[in-house]
């Protein structure tokens, strides 16, 4: 057996050092969710936040004032009384989220209730119902399903599915595409060319091979389009424009962008999160000078809490710094609404901030910036540059640009891909037919043949 002695270098990060880079990663909700959990695992850590010394005396006011009006025997008190707490049951709800939207399902099962069928049929309804996809199609295998667990036939769940199928919205209970149309074509009095069009030919149709499929169907092109504008006024996911199942999510920004007077203001958004600080009591404990194990472990939670208060800090200072450079960089977008973004690197941002450029990653990881403009996140505002120079041309550029040729196109004749990676060049963007391709497809537009119009 052979021996060997190697040397290596290996970068291991410390438990504080990984401690300061989580919190780093943090957007505003998981800081304010970790500022709670360390709060709780350290007796000498406390949080805070600014506006509750507020809300505690509104709440406060408002509860004299009820107790006043209980305290006078006017009738016209105790309604004025009995408004204010329905008022403030209403914010309440608003505030919390209690008055939730009605979601698909409810809508049915609302419709089925009040049905003049019988029992039998009306809990096969209620069965399919709530096997409904928040999209309006029924799950697979729903209908099987529904005939084993109450012992009937096809024809009987058939039957079910249809009267499922005839209530509102229209399309509902479908169990694919070409179904749902159907049904609202057919509840909307629709044209038989228009019903035969998506029965027979929706898959071509599709790929907008409009001269193929007025052929086969011994038509003109002029009554195939008219049949299309019918297609075109259904709803390919009738549950759209009800409430999903699970909760609504709400995106807190990180970040506030300000425009004064035309000028640009950025400021770190602390009014979600609270603010973390060191108890003083334990403080004046150690001035004290008490027993050594006592004593020992104030120590310890001390120099743990002082590490987490400098690392929410430093999470902080980095967070606007950052966002500060990247709002100089990109100061036309915010200035000028409509202007697209300047190329712009994370290295570039790292240099000037002194730092590497993984701390600028991490500083931007799943953060968000609220500006007049909306709510972006803040990795999208580092842009690749295009062509030789590197620094004139950004891919947002070039996006914007093909998406204007193709808006200009000629509809009858419209560009190949070819042709558009063609008239980019003549215009400065060089870029491959290949690469015009796959930011067509990111934009959602299909190519010159489903583009074709007739």
């Amino acid at each position: 057996m052979d021996l060997s002695l190697q040397l290596q270098q290996k970068q291991i990060l410390s438990q504080r050092m990984q401690q300061s880079v989580e919190i780093l990663q943090m957007n505003t909700m998981a800081l304010s969710e970790y500022i709670r959990e360390v709060s709780e695992e350290n007796p000498l850590l406390d949080w805070n936040m600014e506006d509750l010394g507020q809300e505690a005396s509104l709440r406060e006011e408002r509860m004299l004032q009820r107790l006043e009006w209980l305290q006078e025997s006017d009738e016209q008190n105790r309604s004025y009384y009995q408004t204010e707490a329905d008022n403030e049951k209403e914010r309440e709800d608003l505030r919390y989220g209690k008055k939730e939207a009605q979601s698909l399902r409810e809508y049915l099962l609302f419709q089925i209730h009040i049905l003049p069928v019988e029992k039998e049929k009306k809990c096969l309804m209620t069965f399919l119902a709530e096997s409904t996809e928040e999209s309006g199609y029924l799950e697979s295998g729903a209908l099987e399903a529904a005939m084993e667990k109450y012992g009937v036939s096809r024809e009987q769940a058939e039957e079910a599915l249809s009267s499922l199928q005839a209530l509102d919205p229209p399309g509902v209970g479908a169990r694919d595409l070409r179904e749902c149309l159907l049904i609202q074509l057919e509840q909307k009095g629709a044209s038989q060319t228009a019903q035969l069009a998506v029965r027979e030919y929706l898959e071509e149709i599709a790929r907008n091979r409009m001269s193929h499929v007025a052929k086969k169907m011994h038509i003109s092109l002029e009554e195939l389009t008219a049949a299309l504008r019918e297609i075109k006024g259904c709803q390919p996911k009738p549950g759209s424009g009800f409430a999903g199942g699970g909760p609504v999510e709400y995106v807190v920004p990180d970040v506030l962008v300000e425009r004064r007077n035309g000028e640009l203001f950025v400021s770190v958004n602390n009014a979600v999160a609270p603010r973390l600080y060191i108890n003083a009591a334990y403080q004046k404990m150690l001035r004290e000078e008490p027993a050594g194990e006592t004593r020992e472990y104030i120590l310890q939670k001390l120099r743990q809490a002082e590490w987490a208060v400098q690392c929410v800090n430093r999470r902080e200072s980095t967070l606007l710094e950052t966002a500060r450079l990247i709002v100089e960089a990109q100061k036309d977008f915010f200035l000028e609404p409509g202007r697209r973004l300047k190329p712009l690197r994370m290295v570039d941002i790292a240099q000037q901030m002194q730092v590497h450029e993984s701390t600028v990653s991490r500083a931007v990881k799943e953060k968000y910036l609220q500006c007049d403009q909306g709510v972006f996140l803040l990795a999208d505002f580092f842009v690749k540059a295009m062509g030789e120079s590197g620094t004139e041309v950004s891919t947002d550029d070039v996006r914007g640009r093909l998406e204007e040729l193709i808006a200009a196109e000629d509809k009858k004749k419209p560009l190949s891909d070819r042709e558009l990676a063609e008239r980019l060049a003549a215009e400065g963007f060089s870029i491959s037919r290949r690469t015009v391709a796959k930011y067509r497809e990111a934009m959602g537009i299909p190519g010159a043949a489903g583009r074709k119009e007739y």
